[in-house]
């Protein structure tokens, strides 16, 4: 059976966003394949690196988890044990001897960071130069893996065609992987996000009721994720602001506006909402902004209780990449939606007729398509024959079929490069990344932590070739 470690880079506890959605969902679907799997990912707040259960989606008998804070010893541990390690995000930049052991790689890139991450604002007060140097490491830290995985997948045709570009950019698309396969789906192919296999269950009231200011029979439209700075959380503000002057009682919720993982700074997007709802007369009348992140366990009290939802962006290059979490929960309990157009999962929904589509930035078309929804006949239930077909099309043991296929019997690629190190050993973190990594150790190990880094790195670039 081969042993498989899945490390996350986001804390995977009871509070978690896509990327860590993905590491938890994709993880329990390889073990139910028959893979003998280990999820490794940050400590939670207030816990320490250790052998504890991460999250409670988690706690089953057919994997195993641990923790790991920035000097990676029990990481390390697990990787040398292991058959294949699957990375993600930034993992392989802030453990760089990943790629450095003499184990199949997989990366899996269903988030393209380097473009959600170009309409990131002034963190820090560095200005444009320091937009470049994040821009920078962000690029350096996506070579760093592509050049090292023997195996890649992500989320769409669409994002395949630009990973396949990126590949032939730094060099993987070659004549040793081609003879290897004319289609390089041994190179890179595709594991969407997937649904549940269980339905959802509506276990406690969440908003109606609840929340101060929602009634018990206002009709509730949900932004349910991260109000990041790449969507456009403002055109629905205005819209909402339209629609409610033929109908006072809708009301307009935005479930995740603190990130979970406390390494992400606070979106632009939150306050501008809220400055934005304040100036309008909304903000705790018409919008509510909630404080928190929604434990992902409890997220199908709040999306059942809804009427439509929502999820906007303006035109960007991200957009056309975009594979959107929050997406799937909308599908995976029969939730009506308003989609801006452009990313693939809006062309499906338009197709099967699961919601209104609409252009960006356009606050009547999405005050038009609220109010539509709102007042269909059939509602959410007129809906779910159409929902269910589209479930049963993307679950998550269809979705990892790929991976389940090469993971059973893991390779190194043929043109990877030879491992830099003996396994265990530190591999080098591309310049332009330094920085991060340095905040990084810093921010988790203080001082001391940060001088044996630095002391390992010099020790690794200074030994025998």
């Amino acid at each position: 059976m081969t042993r498989v470690l899945v490390v996350s880079g986001d804390p995977l506890g009871a509070k978690v966003a896509g990327p860590g959605i993905r590491v938890m969902e994709m993880a329990q679907a390889l073990a139910r394949a028959g893979l003998d799997v280990t999820v490794a990912a940050p400590p939670t707040s207030g816990d320490v690196a250790g052998t504890a259960g991460i999250a409670p989606a988690l706690a089953t008998d057919s994997l195993r988890t641990i923790t790991y804070d920035a000097r990676g010893e029990r990481l390390r541990e697990a990787a040398v044990d292991a058959d294949a390690v699957v990375v993600s995000g930034l993992v392989l930049a802030q453990q760089p001897f990943l790629a450095a052991l003499d184990t199949p790689l997989v990366v899996d890139l269903y988030a393209p960071f380097v473009l959600e991450n170009l309409p990131a604002g002034d963190l820090g007060g560095s200005g444009a130069a320091g937009r470049r140097r994040r821009h920078a490491g962000d690029v350096a830290a996506l070579n760093w893996q592509l050049g090292r995985g023997d195996f890649f997948v992500c989320a769409s045709e669409g994002q395949r065609d630009f990973w396949l570009g990126c590949l032939t950019s730094v060099g993987r698309v070659n004549p040793a992987t081609y003879a290897a396969d004319p289609e390089l789906r041994r190179l890179i192919d595709l594991v969407p996000f997937g649904l549940p296999a269980e339905p959802p269950a509506k276990r406690r009231p969440a908003l109606r009721g609840v929340v101060p200011g929602i009634g018990d029979t206002d009709p509730i439209v949900l932004w349910a994720g991260g109000m990041w700075d790449w969507l456009d959380p403002g055109t629905l503000v205005r819209a909402v602001d339209r629609v409610r002057r033929q109908r006072e009682d809708v009301r307009l919720v935005f479930m995740g506006s603190r990130s979970p993982n406390p390494g992400v700074p606070p979106p632009r997007a939150v306050e501008d909402t809220r400055r934005l709802s304040g100036e309008l007369g909304l903000l705790g009348t018409s919008v509510f902004v909630l404080d928190d992140w929604v434990p992902y366990h409890e997220r199908a009290d709040y999306l059942l209780e809804a009427d439509v939802g929502a999820s906007l962006h303006l035109p960007h290059v991200e957009t056309r990449f975009a594979f959107r979490t929050r997406l799937l929960d909308y599908i995976w309990t029969g939730l009506p939606m308003v989609l801006t157009e452009g990313d693939v999962l809006s062309r499906r929904v338009s197709e099967r007729g699961l919601g209104r589509v609409v252009p960006p930035g356009d606050d009547d078309a999405v005050a038009a398509a609220i109010a539509d929804l709102l007042d269909s006949p059939g509602g959410r239930k007129g809906l779910e024959p159409s929902f269910a077909a589209m479930r049963g099309e993307m679950t998550w043991s269809r979705a990892v079929g790929p991976l389940v296929a090469y993971l059973e019997a893991p390779l190194r690629a043929p043109d990877r490069p030879a491992p830099g190190a003996e396994p265990g050993a530190m591999a080098p973190t591309p310049v332009a990344a330094l920085p991060a990594r340095a905040w990084e150790v810093l921010r988790e190990g203080g001082p001391l932590l940060l001088l044996e880094e630095a002391a390992r790195y010099v020790r690794w670039r200074r030994r025998p070739r």
